[in-house]
Order: C-alpha cells, then sequence, then structure tokens
C-alpha cells in the first residue's frame, strides 16, 4: 500500500513469541525499491542544519528539542564521539550520515539497493553491498527501520562486525497495538519490504540467540501509526493519503507518547552489547 500496488503478500504470526514474518518472498525485491524510494534519496547539508545537529548531539540540546529527531537521539544514547567508528547499515542515500560527517564523526554506510555508490566531500559515504561483504568492525553498528528488510541471519552478522565494547542499535517496528487494532491495514506491516515484525520478546530472543544482551529499549513511535493506517483502512495508498493538520498531528503524538509510555507504541529502539564469551 505504500507503492499503491495492493499486491497481497501472506504473513506468519508465531503463537509463542508474536513475531511476523513473510512465508514467501518475491524472487525479485527490486520492483518495491523504486528509484524514488524515500530512503534511496540524497540530500546536501545546509549550515543551518548542521547548526541545529550541532546543538542537538551537544550538552546544549535541550535548545533544539522541540524538533524532535529519533535518528539523531539514537546516536546520542549510543554515546559516539567522534573518535569512535560508526556503520549505518541499510541506509539508503545515507541522510544521517551526510548530518554526522559534515560535524565531524567517522560514520559510513552500506545498502545494496542503492544505485552506485554514493560520495560526498568527505568521501566515500555509503557502498554498495551487504552487511555480509564487510569486513571491518565498528564501535556502534546502527539498523535505523532496515533490520526488517533483511534475511533474519544478519543480526547474528552484525554480532561480528561491532568492536568489544561497542554497541548494535536497532530501530524497529514492534508489533503492539497497533498491529492489534488495525491488523492487516498496520502501515508498518509494509508489504513485502518488510520481511520480519518483531514483537519486544521476538527480538529479545533473536538478539540472545546472535549474541547480544539487550542493555535498553526506548519506545519511540509517533503520528504515523495512526493516520497512515488509517488511510489503509480506507484503501488510500500512502501516496495518496492526506496528511493530518498541525492540531491532528500534535494530538496523534499525545497519544502516540502515552503508547510508548506504556511499551505499546509500533517502533523501537534496541541498545544491544555484545556477549563476550568466556
Amino acid at each position: 500500500m505504500m507503492l499503491g500496488t495492493r499486491d497481497v503478500f501472506p504473513y506468519w504470526e508465531c503463537a509463542e513469541c508474536g513475531c511476523l514474518s513473510l512465508s514467501a518472498p518475491p524472487a525479485d525485491m527490486s520492483a518495491y525499491y523504486p528509484s524514488d524510494y524515500y530512503s534511496l534519496q540524497t540530500r546536501s547539508v545546509s549550515l543551518l542544519r548542521a547548526l541545529r545537529d550541532f546543538l542537538y548531539l551537544s550538552p546544549a540540546g535541550f535548545l533544539v528539542n522541540w524538533r524532535r529527531r529519533t535518528d539523531l537521539d539514537a546516536i546520542r544514547r549510543a554515546h559516539l564521539t567522534k573518535r569512535q567508528t560508526l556503520l549505518d547499515v541499510g541506509c539508503g542515500g545515507g541522510s544521517l550520515l551526510a548530518d554526522l560527517r559534515e560535524l565531524g564523526y567517522k560514520a559510513r554506510g552500506i545498502d545494496p539497493f542503492v544505485s552506485s555508490d554514493v560520495y560526498d566531500r568527505c568521501g566515500l559515504r555509503v557502498e554498495r553491498k551487504t552487511l555480509a561483504e564487510v569486513t571491518e568492525s565498528f564501535d556502534v553498528v546502527l539498523f535505523r527501520h532496515s533490520l526488517e528488510h533483511m534475511p533474519i541471519d544478519t543480526l547474528k552478522i552484525a554480532r561480528a562486525r561491532v568492536k568489544p565494547g561497542g554497541v548494535c542499535v536497532v530501530c524497529i517496528p514492534v508489533v503492539g497495538w497497533a498491529w492489534q487494532n488495525y491488523s492487516t491495514d498496520w502501515s508498518q506491516l509494509d508489504a513485502p519490504r518488510h520481511l520480519f515484525l518483531h514483537s519486544r520478546k521476538s527480538f529479545e530472543m533473536l538478539a540472545a540467540k546472535s549474541g547480544f544482551r539487550v542493555e535498553n529499549v526506548v519506545f519511540d513511535s509517533n503520528e504515523f501509526q495512526f493516520w497512515a493506517s488509517e488511510s489503509y483502512r480506507h484503501d488510500i495508498p500512502l501516496s495518496q493519503a492526506v496528511r493530518p493538520s498541525p492540531a491532528q498531528v500534535r494530538a496523534m503524538r499525545r497519544s502516540a507518547a502515552s503508547l510508548n509510555r506504556r511499551e505499546q507504541g509500533d517502533t523501537a529502539q534496541f541498545y544491544l552489547r555484545p556477549v563476550e564469551h568466556a
């Protein structure tokens, strides 16, 4: 429904852990990642944006908290410093990377769906490759709404790419109130791009099997779960959906904040530490 094709894809729902998994992924996924797919777009970083990002990541971040950036919130919580290295996995054109690199961070990304490698004035920003093709290790490995697009063994591969003492940050959709309320009209199903949609329980099981322990979980859902899912419920694709008014957005964000406090929001950030083997 994001692209409005209305193709139908079956999912399995695990009765034990609540995970949803696509039962028959298309052999060729490229048709579902067109050139205008939102994450594949690139942009330049303005001086004003760079200043705002600098403030957001500084001790004075409270001055710009009115404009929430869940991506920069993840960087804050990971305690990334400019001496450390970050790999953004499945980053598309690398918009977050562009912001971080302008501020002097050692950040780069990978994505197999970009048409070619992406460069900026700092050099190579995004490589067209998969995580299995990466040989280096990093202080922070970030999956920002990308892990759900990848095979189930990807998190285990990530464990080998995190330096000792490093952190893996995974921002994903989470099965909760929105799935229970909207069922197959839930906007975060995003079939067939989302291969797996985890509950908190199923993701914590996967993290443990992949060699991680969950250090922290932050639910960060927003108004998208309401207005996009309501559009799908009325058979309106995302491209044709009417965006909510500012007043409606404020009301939806209050509802999302309430769900987040109850750990029922439909997106969350998981902070994982490698389990060191004895």
